[in-house]
């Protein structure tokens, strides 16, 4: 339908959706409503009802859902947050049971990004639901500073420089930018978290071949917002070799098959196909774009890190031995996915995305019998598949006096230990240690020297990663022993590994001989007998039969699956929201691989039926599971949905479907893979099939926050007491600002010339609820970063009057505040002047409670604020885009060159660079105060008339203030990081009873060539992180993290160790 015209007058900010808005969108509804609310803006992200939203407008064609669905937004636009003017219809499909209108949100002419809004109009005419993200409130210049040019080539500068989400060094020749768009951008849309809006350049950056990347810029400051890698990990088919070239095509639609393709080049074929009959068959969708599009895949690509496979935008992309019927199937998921839903590959949308791949992968291979002879015998729950790896039970039973279980990990690319137990004789390998690469005379780097012994039995050799024996890869060190094994006469290998790691499972080596690592202790066991006996066999534990709901299993370079629908958990991956498996980093963009894991087991619960986390959910089957599936997919997600989105097109698109016909999930038969087939009729969708669905959502939690995430606030809540029990506090010196800045000085600092600072204020409005007068220091929203007249950057600071140290036990400084601030670039700290001295930062080290959490951007990383480098208190709450109230309390005696008795200055400096901002740096209640020993008044003895005593003199009490505790170190470290990657960190938390800890914690990082040493500022949970440098050497890293501790809290340490692989 028409839309008005838009214009400045008659676009004003989207309304809220206030209460009576939405008691009128329920009244007006015939039948219940039911609403669920957008994350990102706390408007209305669907509302749906079993009967109308709108019976007052009939609808019985294309045109009549299209004007029903503008009659519906010219109502309740401003409940999903966008002005009616701002909603444009795009689209009008008809869908298998009526119509879907779609449209786009538009301010001032200039597009909204990832903003959709559909409506489901039925075959009756009913309005059963609308859905999607609005960006409410929209109130900018729609006028770039940075020049569309000048946002590409920078673009192009950061593609290149590190390309996000790739592992070690890639190729990026080629790059161009595919598109750049001046869109508005809302930050925090993706995460699903509340964030301002911006004018950004939305920028595509590709070379069609191993990069493709969204990058979102600031249009008036050039910073980049958001960056995320999109390489998503009749038929038309063509297949190239190592690239897509015209010179490298080898087989397409029509030429002979399998001809002379081989075994890797002939499966891509087949499954491509047979992706592409299931989609038409079953669902009427012609390719991945529904306009039959050509479906190139490149076989054996060298730029791929194997073993891999990406869908890259443009064709399919394999390494040698990653070709198998599920894998070929999940990388087109990807293209289907990106042409309809668009889900964002991050967060729970990138997780929803990856998730999608794998159903549609698995959805083709149940249904053809190209690789797994049978995946019929369904999972059975809270068990996994035989086909994970073992889990081997190995005991030493001779002799005696090194008897006992040994800690025991299989070869992943060795022969499969069975049910069958093993009873070898082990012989400790001799070789000669002074040979080149070979210091150890246990190492197994050159031929052994007892091979007499050795022939016949079993070989133990000790891990030598220190020289990999010269080899160059971790697989050729390995197949290399192994090797010099063989040739002694060795039956199997056993590599004790290093005491200070567990033993792992030898990726990428491939053994022809049983092959196993023990811990380091083992290993000492048997190099002390020399000789031994042991018992191998597999852990009675419970195992699965069968391989339903794996994914890879067939790929031979993956070694076996590498996920399970069914049961995640068994790969490390969450089975629902709860689960300690799931990420909460912002690595692997949020989680997309792992996270996914929930979604996945949402599918293989509809499909088989369970009961899971104490919910029961009958079996519908796979024809009615991916039905539902695919409607959702096609019809309710839009680029931002999160899994609580999913839960609800979930129900709306099983509504839609129930007692319509659906077709069975169909492959079709012929010789390329798949083919033209009519499907059968599957069973109609029933209310039971429905309640099913609502209660495998509610079995792995897709409506649940991720509570264990943590994401706490800024600043602790848990104030601990200035003095401890038998203490009471005095102040000697505070501050309320009741009176406004009464008694204080400013002073400021000016990067450029011409512009102007922003003074703190006095200010009676503070947000959190908090009372009365504090001292205000603007972060705006404004700025330009150019260095012009209306670059903000600079530092303003707030002396206080001289303030005298005082004499007395655990004197402090202590002072309330709110932290709102652009993390990193932005931010607050404390100075102080000794006797007039110059003004010093007040070291994290020195703070008991709530210390400054990071160390803004330095100058180098492009940060114009004077403080630039400090350690500041910045950022907001996590997950939140505002900040909450907190207290941080200074140990004044840890101040360099101060002592009771001195004239002590604070200064409170906030710190801005040249644009954007968030909110602010409030301040209150700073006191200064210290510890008196409490005394309790002594009752008034009744008179008599025996003479009064001589006065015993009372004993000397040594005040304790605060009574140290025990500190913990929790330290997390990757298992391996691959060699060059330059991806990856360390993360730890200090924990006590009774307070968090504050301060500093030192992180050395030793090991495959390198050594790093950085201090880090516990931020106010008591949690750091380190970012892993690239390593350029294969080998073992040993982490240590000290914490020196503070006032109230002991120092601690702790280590770990990782491996480099190649």
């Amino acid at each position: 339908m028409a839309q008005p015209a838009m214009s400045a007058e008659t676009n004003p900010a989207a309304a809220s959706a206030d209460p009576s808005l939405v008691q009128r969108m329920k009244s007006e509804a015939d039948g219940a409503v039911q609403l669920s609310t957008e994350g990102a803006t706390g408007r209305v992200g669907f509302a749906r009802t079993a009967g109308d939203l709108l019976p007052s407008v009939d609808a019985d064609s294309a045109q009549g859902a299209a004007a029903k669905a503008g009659a519906y937004l010219d109502r309740y636009a401003a409940a999903f947050g966008a002005a009616r003017a701002e909603l444009k219809q795009s689209e009008v499909r008809k869908t298998l049971n009526g119509w879907t209108v779609e449209f786009t949100q538009n301010y001032r002419g200039v597009p909204v990004f990832a903003a959709d809004l559909r409506a489901h109009v039925d075959a009756q005419g009913d309005l059963t639901a609308v859905n999607g993200f609005a960006v409410p409130g929209l109130d900018l210049d729609v006028t770039p500073v940075v020049s569309k040019a000048d946002a590409a080539a920078r673009a192009l500068r950061m593609v290149k420089a590190s390309p996000s989400g790739s592992r070690g060094k890639q190729d990026t020749t080629g790059l161009k930018v595919v598109s750049n768009d001046l869109m508005v951008y809302r930050m925090g849309a993706t995460r699903g978290v509340d964030g301002a809006s911006v004018l950004a350049w939305v920028l595509e950056v590709s070379n069609q071949r191993t990069v493709r990347e969204s990058v979102i810029l600031d249009a008036r400051t050039g910073k980049p917002v958001n960056r995320w890698s999109m390489m998503a990990h009749n038929t038309d088919r063509e297949l190239y070799e190592e690239a897509y070239d015209p010179d490298n095509l080898v087989w397409a639609e029509g030429d002979q098959f399998p001809g002379d393709l081989d075994e890797d080049q002939a499966s891509e074929v087949l499954g491509a196909g047979e992706t592409y009959w299931m989609f038409m068959n079953t669902f009427g969708r012609d390719s991945y774009d529904g306009e039959g599009s050509t479906m190139r895949t490149v076989n054996n690509d060298p730029t791929i890190d194997c073993p891999n496979a990406n869908w890259n935008g443009t064709t399919t992309n394999y390494c040698s031995g990653v070709s198998s019927d599920d894998t070929v199937a999940h990388e087109w998921g990807h293209a289907y996915t990106e042409y309809t839903s668009g889900l964002i590959y991050q967060w729970q949308s990138g997780a929803m995305n990856e998730a999608y791949s794998d159903i549609w992968g698995e959805t083709v291979d149940m249904l053809n019998d190209r690789m797994n002879a049978d995946e019929t015998e369904k999972r059975l729950e809270g068990d996994c598949s035989v086909l994970t790896p073992a889990i081997l039970a190995v005991d030493i039973t001779a002799p005696a006096d090194v008897a006992g279980p040994c800690q025991a990990v299989p070869a992943s690319g060795g022969p499969a230990f069975t049910s069958d137990v093993l009873t070898p004789q082990v012989v400790v390998g001799l070789d000669e240690e002074d040979a080149e690469n070979d210091d150890l005379p246990t190492d197994g780097c050159s031929p052994f020297t007892n091979a007499a012994a050795i022939d016949g039995n079993w070989v133990f050799v000790d891990e030598n990663l220190n020289t990999g024996c010269g080899a160059n890869s971790l697989a050729a060190y390995y197949e290399g022993v192994a090797d010099n094994a063989i040739a002694a006469g060795a039956e199997g290998i056993i590599f004790g590994g290093d005491p200070a790691f567990a033993p792992w499972d030898m990726p990428g080596a491939t053994f022809t001989i049983p092959a196993m690592q023990v811990d380091g202790d083992s290993g000492a066991r048997f190099r002390a007998a020399g000789t031994s006996t042991v018992r191998v066999s597999q852990k009675t534990s419970p195992a699965d039969p069968s391989a339903r709901w794996l994914s890879g299993e067939e790929d031979p370079a993956f070694g076996g699956a590498i996920r399970d629908m069914w049961n995640p958990t068994c790969y490390g991956d969450p089975g629902k929201v709860s689960d300690e498996e799931y990420h909460c980093e912002t690595t692997d963009s949020g989680g997309v691989h792992t996270n996914s894991g929930v979604v996945n087991h949402a599918y293989a619960l509809m499909v088989d039926g369970s009961t899971y986390n104490g919910v029961t959910v009958p079996a519908i089957g796979l024809d009615k599971a991916a039905n539902i599936f695919w409607r959702t997919q096609s019809e309710y997600l839009t680029p931002t949905s999160d899994f609580a989105d999913l839960a609800d097109g979930l129900s709306a698109a099983c509504s839609d479907l129930r007692g319509q016909a659906i077709n069975a999930v169909t492959l079709g038969t012929g010789p390329t893979g798949g083919g033209e087939a009519l499907p059968e009729r599957a069973d109609k969708i029933t209310a039971a099939d429905c309640a099913a669905v609502d209660s495998a959502a509610r079995a792995v939690e897709l409506k649940s926050e991720p509570v264990q995430c943590e994401f706490g606030p800024l600043l602790a809540k848990n104030t601990p007491a200035i003095c401890g029990d038998g203490f009471v506090s005095e102040t000697t010196w505070s501050e309320d600002f009741e009176d406004g800045l009464a008694g204080w000085t400013q002073d400021e600092e000016l990067v450029y010339d011409d512009t102007t600072g922003i003074p703190w204020a006095a200010s009676t409005s503070a947000p959190g609820g908090h009372a009365g007068g504090v001292a205000f220091a603007a972060d705006p929203t404004t700025g330009s970063c150019q260095g012009d007249a209306d670059d903000i950057s600079g530092r303003n600071g707030l002396v206080s009057p001289a303030v005298t140290f005082p004499t007395g036990e655990a004197a402090r400084l202590s002072f309330d505040h709110y932290v709102a601030t652009e993390v990193g670039w932005d931010g607050g700290n404390v100075k102080v002047s000794v006797n007039g001295g110059d003004f010093e930062v007040i070291p994290a080290s020195a703070y008991v409670f709530n210390a400054p959490g990071a160390a803004l951007e330095t100058v180098a990383d492009g940060n114009t604020s004077p403080l630039a480098g400090e350690v500041a208190f910045t950022g907001t709450d996590g997950g939140e885009p505002t900040g909450s109230w907190g207290t941080s309390i200074v140990d004044l005696s840890a101040i360099a060159g101060a002592a009771p008795g001195d004239q002590l200055t604070f200064r409170f400096d906030m710190g801005r660079d040249g644009c954007n901002g968030v909110d602010g740096w409030y301040v209150d209640n700073v006191t200064v105060q210290i510890c008196k020993v409490a005394t309790t008044p002594t009752p008034t003895p009744t008179p008599t008339s025996t003479p009064t005593p001589t006065p015993t003199p009372t004993p000397t009490t040594t005040p304790s203030p605060v009574e140290k505790v025990k500190t913990t170190i929790v330290l997390k470290t990757p298992k391996r990081v691959k060699i060059r990657s330059g991806r990856g960190r360390v993360t730890f938390v200090v924990t006590s009873k009774g307070s968090t800890p504050t301060g500093e914690v030192e992180v050395t990082i030793k090991g495959a060539g390198k050594k790093k040493s950085v201090t880090v500022v516990l931020d106010g949970a008591g949690k750091g992180k380190v970012k892993l440098p690239k390593f350029k050497k294969t080998g073992k890293v040993k982490v240590k993290v000290s914490y020196g501790g503070d006032v109230a809290s002991l120092s601690s340490s702790e280590v770990k160790r990782f491996r480099v692989v190649d």
